[in-house]
């Protein structure tokens, strides 16, 4: 668990112990109060787990597959050498 979802643990634990309110909760998080009573509910109903980002250790949908950046990597050094970066990317669409 990263520090920002630790510090979240800790700041809802206290808003449900009864010993912050969601409002001061929400400043001290920099969210909003709608945010935090979401929050609230992950942490009821999964415990601390409920807090973590559920995507992490997963590659993003939108990344590029190895085929894909290994086709353009071929190209820049064959076709597009000498290109800069952005016209590359012009070139590739």
């Amino acid at each position: 668990m990263s520090r920002e979802e630790m510090k979240k643990v800790l700041v809802v634990g206290k808003i449900i112990d009864g010993h912050m309110t969601n409002n001061e909760g929400a400043i001290l998080m920099g969210m909003s109060i709608r945010q935090i009573i979401r929050l609230k509910n992950k942490y009821k109903a999964e415990g601390a787990q409920g807090i973590a980002h559920k995507n992490r250790g997963r590659k993003p949908i939108h990344a590029l597959s190895e085929e894909t950046k290994d086709r353009a990597a071929a190209l820049y050094e064959s076709k597009y050498h000498g290109s800069n970066s952005g016209h590359f990317a012009e070139l590739l669409l």
